[in-house]
């Protein structure tokens, strides 16, 4: 199978869509899952969303409460959103020549680290969120390679923004970009200011409905309370690195593997130290603002998918590599249905 998933070619996506469809057959086969939303009135609307969503998911699952409160459509969307994550999370690493092979082993397992738990089958600000992300990190890696546009700077706060106008938590990535910029980039002072003003922008336009309709001020608690809500859970935590144990394992042998990035080009070292600080903002965000949901490990999982390729390309034999992808996804599958034990 993962040699399937290391060719560089776009009708691998076709796999990806498999992976997808098969996965979701199964849980809906044997574990027969039912969404439960709970409604909650806030800013003056009778949404669906959980404690750190955003204004932006508080309206959308408002306005799709339809879809969402159903089982089967709402697997569906989540699909689509976990497929175009995949899909531009590989485009990121391949764009930016992060390994000596351009391959669809990164997309092939964000989806299969993400079926370690049922959360991560149905929609979740976490998710639509990350997206955002996704597009902010695609933006930040242009920045840092080439250093010369004031306008991928603007675009980087803007889809920032917009992330965390979805899942609020997300706000704090913009340290993250901060410190990326500060460490890796060199940039000149004014890029930080448009940093800044691009995502100070799009909460500005966010605001402005719910200032026509009166309710500015309970945008801005909202908001605030979304992404300044902290709670350590540590059994459900511990239960959590039990399932993603071994990916864990795995990517923190190669994260620490190669400091000094021997054999890598100046970009591939970039790419490696952008995602070694996402896994470590990833865990911050996992251990703090989890709401005991598996989707709040998403942004984890794409550093894990990350550093888990990098050792995947790394291993001489095969056999031993498609032995190791065969056995995460049998691996996730197992957590998935035995989960309720532990």
């Amino acid at each position: 199978m993962l040699s399937y998933f290391r060719q560089n070619d776009p009708f691998r996506v076709f796999g990806l869509v498999l992976i997808i469809l098969i996965t979701r057959l199964l849980v809906f086969l044997i574990i027969q899952p039912e969404v439960g939303f709970s409604e909650v009135q806030i800013l003056g609307l009778e949404s669906l969303f959980n404690e750190s969503a955003g204004p932006v998911y508080q309206l959308l699952s408002s306005g799709l409460s339809f879809i969402l409160s159903n089982s089967y459509l709402n697997a569906l969307f989540a699909s689509i959103f976990i497929l175009w994550n995949a899909t531009l999370l590989n485009a990121i690493l391949i764009r930016n020549s992060a390994f000596e092979e351009n391959t669809y082993i990164p997309a092939a397992l964000y989806i299969v680290l993400l079926g370690f738990d049922l959360d991560n089958y149905f929609v979740s600000s976490e998710l639509i969120g990350t997206t955002g992300l996704l597009i902010s990190i695609a933006f930040l890696q242009q920045h840092l390679r080439f250093r010369n546009s004031d306008e991928k700077v603007l675009s980087l706060g803007c889809t920032l923004a917009i992330a965390s106008l979805i899942h609020a938590p997300f706000a704090w990535y913009l340290i993250l970009i901060l410190l990326l910029f500060l460490f890796y980039s060199g940039t000149v002072g004014r890029r930080y200011l448009l940093l800044l003003w691009g995502f100070l922008m799009i909460l500005i336009i966010a605001w402005l409905p719910f200032v026509f309709s009166e309710q500015g001020g309970e945008f801005w608690k909202g908001y605030a309370e979304g992404f300044l809500r902290f709670r350590f859970e540590k059994d459900w935590l511990t239960n959590l690195v039990i399932g993603l144990s071994i990916p864990i394992l795995i990517s923190l042998k190669s994260s620490v593997g190669n400091l000094a990035g021997m054999g890598m080009t100046n970009i591939q070292i970039t790419v490696k130290r952008v995602f070694t600080w996402i896994g470590f903002f990833g865990i911050l965000t996992l251990a703090f603002q989890s709401n005991q949901s598996a989707s709040s490990a998403n942004v984890l999982i794409l550093a894990l998918s990350y550093f888990t390729t990098e050792h995947l390309l790394g291993v001489r034999r095969k056999w031993l590599a498609e032995l190791t992808f065969s056995g995460l996804l049998i691996l996730m599958l197992a957590v998935l249905y035995l989960s309720p034990l532990y």
